[in-house]
């Protein structure tokens, strides 16, 4: 009796431990694109510190909605926010910088 209820009391442990995972936390980023992979739903970013989490670097991210990687292209100053879940990064709300006084815009699938 003993030997059942250890046994339900370790699998509840570990299915409590599987079913947790750890809360989103959400990063301002911005920085330059480096290369955009529509097949694979990466682009690469060259960007600045992002306090509380990593030094300035250049990485690839995955981006949450691939259509936001269509108007994309090397050389673009984008913000966005990196949300963090699980050791695992993704972009959303992806926004091109203005160039020579342009507005902001956030990146939007092309009209079709």
């Amino acid at each position: 009796m003993k030997n059942t209820i250890f046994g339900v009391l370790l699998f509840c442990t570990f299915f409590a431990a599987a079913c947790h995972s750890a809360p989103e936390k959400h990063y301002p980023l911005q920085g330059e694109v480096i290369s955009v992979e529509p097949p694979r739903g990466t682009i690469t970013v060259k960007h600045g510190e992002i306090p509380g989490l990593m030094p300035a670097m250049t990485m690839s991210y995955v981006v949450a909605d691939p259509k936001q990687i269509e108007p994309l292209h090397p050389g673009d100053n984008i913000s966005a926010d990196l949300v963090v879940s699980d050791s695992k990064g993704r972009l959303e709300k992806i926004t091109l910088l203005p160039k020579n006084g342009d507005k902001a815009a956030p990146v939007a699938p092309p009209a079709r």
